[in-house]
Order: C-alpha cells, then structure tokens, then sequence
C-alpha cells in the first residue's frame, strides 16, 4: 500500500486487509510524507504484520508503490489504495489462479462505495471479461486506446514478476498499465470477472479519471509506448539470461 494523507479512511482499509491476511502475510505501507494523522493510524493498529516506511520527501504514488513492491517478500504481492475495502475472501480466487503455472498477473473487477461505505449505483462502465485474459494483444492495444479498465488496486502478481517491472521508470504515469503491459507481454495474466474490492469515490481519488488536453494526451499515449518498448527490452534479457 502506498498513502499519503489518507487519515479519513486509512483505518478501515487497513482492518479489511488484515482481516484476509495469513498470519504469516506482511502488509508493507510506503507513506510518502504525509502531514496529517495517517502514520499514527497505521501504528495505532499494533498488528506486526504491518510494516511502516515512511518517505523523508515526497516522491508521488508511483515511485511509492515500486518502492513498496521492491521490499514484499511474499510469493504473491498484492496492491491496495489507502481508502478502499478488500472484500470477504479476496485473496482465494487470485491464489487459485496465480497457482497455475502460466499465470503471472491477475486483474479482477470492484464495486464502488462511497464515503459512508454505501453501495453506489454509477453509470455502465468497462469491466475486465475472463474470455479476454488470453487476448494478449488485444489487451496491450485497448491499454494504450485506454479501454482495459486495469486498476492496480483490483491486482495482484506473483514475486517472479518482479524483476521485469523493477525498476518503474520516472516517465510511468500509471504503476497499473506498467504491471498489467508486463502481465500480457509475457502472456501470462488471467482476468477474474469477481469484484475483489470495494472501490471508494470521494471525489480526491488519485485514480479518478481526468479529462486532458489533446497534446497532454498524445504525451501519454507515447509515454505509453516508450513503457511498452522498455518492457519487451527487459522480458528479452531475462530471457537471454535464464536461457
């Protein structure tokens, strides 16, 4: 989990996680400087699963959750926002799949909420189908057309992947897109058509859709393809490496 001033919600998350969480399992925080009450939440909670690390500056949620992937020790590392709610037997249906052995990357669905924890009924939108999961192509192109509703919050990967996605460069703007470009480029990610969360809206989301300007868009969709050229570069030296 990345967090940053995220005091308003932080604690119901955090009970929520470790709810599903093995004795065994570690729940790495990364705040990235936080200047309100969020630290002293995640400390209020004594559970020695919870392990806190706090940036000395800002360093912006992505860096922030590559930091937080660089130090799981699990086999499987799963992601979460500070201010949604893992549902009731989450982690089954994604260690059943990243069981098989050609599954490297799960991506599921989620449910909205709001800031009361109430069910929201919002608009039709996009969701991860299972039929799609081997469309590996199909799924690198609706990325950049910004059409796979990947959300990192809704995944999880096995450690293996790490070497791949490790370092994430400066210029990714989404830790979400990079993880599930790896996932499909090595065609090895499954989709769970499930909800494995509750996604919280609130109106502060850093994932909340922000309507750009076209040449801030162009940027982003080469920033996009500069990612996916760095990804086949890695995936072709590891494999030069493991042969």
């Amino acid at each position: 989990m990345a967090s940053h001033n995220g005091e308003r919600f932080i604690a119901r998350q955090l009970e929520s996680i470790l709810a599903e969480l093995a004795l065994e399992d570690e729940l790495i925080v990364v705040d990235d400087h936080s200047t309100d009450n969020t630290t002293a939440i995640v400390r209020a909670q004594q559970d020695t699963r919870i392990k806190l690390h706090q940036n000395v500056h800002r360093i912006g949620h992505v860096a922030s959750f590559a930091k937080a992937i660089s130090l799981a020790k699990g086999d499987i590392i799963a992601l979460a926002d500070q201010d949604d709610l893992w549902l009731e037997n989450r982690l089954a249906p994604i260690k059943a799949a990243l069981s098989e052995p050609s599954c490297l990357v799960v991506a599921g669905n989620f449910t909205d909420i709001d800031e009361r924890d109430g069910m929201l009924k919002l608009p039709s939108k996009r969701r991860l189908k299972a039929s799609d999961s081997d469309r590996y192509h199909a799924n690198l192109w609706g990325i950049l057309k910004g059409e796979r509703p990947y959300y990192g919050c809704a995944m999880a990967f096995n450690q293996a992947l790490k070497e791949q996605i490790l370092p994430i460069p400066t210029y990714v703007e989404s830790h979400d897109l990079w993880v599930a470009m790896a996932g499909n480029l090595d065609g090895a990610i499954r989709h769970l058509e499930a909800n494995v969360l509750a996604k919280r809206q609130h109106g502060r989301n850093v994932s909340s859709p922000v309507r750009r300007s076209w040449p801030k868009l162009v940027l982003s969709r080469l920033g996009m393809l500069l990612a996916l050229a760095t990804l086949s570069l890695r995936k072709r030296k590891l494999k030069r490496e493991y042969a």
